[in-house]
């Protein structure tokens, strides 16, 4: 959601057109007014002042009615009304973050996130950062290096450009040895290969891929996440081998998730088209006819079995643009993409529920800030050190 969308909303509120879910979103966005930054542009103190009592007061309204219901008042209607509220947008926002669950949120814990952050040292969000091991085995930590040429060896010149990312060309008595790109947790990187396809790498991926491809394919291989916009070239298909699947392609733009503490390996599809088929364990022999994927589609490979659904694309490539997005994730979900970012380890104590979260989370937000929304959506989240624990 955007300022403007937000602002949208708050005007509604006072005119009182604002709808039940709108009017949901804002009570619940009352919760935050105390631990973050005003991010609206309401410059006038007393202006925030009337919405922040305006607000609490309805809270107070809308928790009486309930209390009424819950010990067995005159109003059954009101119940379900305000469980619908919290089932379809109970958001909570930190700059572009916000969530909603399936039940009331709960009291907070007694020491807060950002308490615990700051007795356990701070944790930092990740960087553009990333490895280089090149064909004789020479590893090169990018981060490291300069502007400009990096390697120059058997016809293929390998740059690092200004915005930071890498660039590779090759003459035409290249050899094709063959290099890899690493990110670690806590990482994220931007190289552009020698045909001219250009990919992104989420957190703890590796890419291995020839300095220059051979006269029929372009063949590379994956492990965690990545992004690519692949250049057109009909006359040598591009293939994308992960564990299990084989991605076929001639130009177009797809993001693949294929970590291997995910349940599922996800291909998700922008523009173009693509053929995923699944494969064995040795990668070589192929398993299956495969599956035509069409923009705004998705497949899910688990376990071997691959579905094909309808999904809104653009969540899968939230990473790259500085989010993370969630749509419908339960809570060890949300968890791994949060530990592989900020490079911290996440243990789970007790019976996990059944929650969906849904929202959108700026990659760059204090772990403090990320952590106070999930404990406000009724999870009890502390750090010690850099372990994350999560009491269900």
């Amino acid at each position: 959601m955007s300022k403007e969308e937000f602002l949208q909303i708050l005007e509604k509120y006072r005119k009182g057109s604002a709808t039940e879910e709108e009017e949901a979103f804002l009570l619940a966005y009352y919760e935050l007014f105390e631990s973050v930054q005003d991010r609206t542009d309401l410059k006038d103190a007393e202006q925030v002042r009337r919405l922040k009592e305006s607000i609490k007061s309805e809270i107070d309204l809308r928790s009486a009615a309930l209390e009424e219901v819950s010990a067995g008042g005159s109003k059954p209607g009101m119940l379900y009304r305000y469980a619908a509220w919290l089932v379809a947008a109970t958001f909570l926002i930190v700059g572009g973050l916000y969530f909603f669950k399936s039940r009331k949120p709960a009291q907070l814990a007694k020491m807060s996130p950002i308490e615990s952050v700051q007795k356990s040292g701070r944790i930092v969000p990740g960087s553009y950062q990333a490895t280089l091991t090149l064909g004789n085995g020479e590893v090169i930590r990018l981060d490291d290096q300069q502007k400009g040429l990096i390697r120059q060896q058997d016809g293929v010149s390998v740059q690092k450009r200004e915005s930071g990312h890498l660039v590779y060309s090759a003459g035409k008595t290249a050899n094709a040895a063959v290099h890899t790109v690493s990110t670690p947790r806590g990482g994220q990187y931007q190289l552009t290969l020698s045909d001219g396809t250009t990919v992104w790498l989420n957190a703890a991926t590796s890419i291995r891929f020839p300095a220059v491809f051979s006269d029929t394919i372009r063949s590379v291989e994956l492990r965690g996440e990545a992004y690519f916009e692949v250049a057109h070239d009909a006359g040598k298909p591009f293939q994308v081998r992960s564990d299990g699947q084989l991605i076929t392609v001639l130009g177009t733009r797809f993001n693949v998730a294929a970590y291997s503490d995910e349940p599922s390996t996800r291909t998700t599809l922008l523009e173009g088209k693509v053929k995923v088929m699944t494969t064995s364990p040795q990668r070589e022999q192929r398993t299956g006819e495969g599956k035509i994927l069409k923009p705004g589609q998705q497949s899910l490979l688990t376990g071997g079995l691959m579905q094909i659904a309808n999904v809104d694309a653009e969540n899968s490539v939230a990473w790259k643009n500085g989010y993370f997005r969630f749509d419908k994730a339960d809570i060890r979900s949300v968890m791994r993409q949060i530990a592989r970012w900020y490079d911290v380890e996440v243990e789970y104590r007790g019976k996990a529920g059944a929650d969906l979260f849904a929202g959108e989370i700026k990659r760059d937000e204090d772990i403090a800030n990320v952590l106070r929304i999930i404990q406000l959506n009724n999870v009890d989240v502390r750090v010690n050190g850099r372990k994350i624990i999560v009491n269900y």
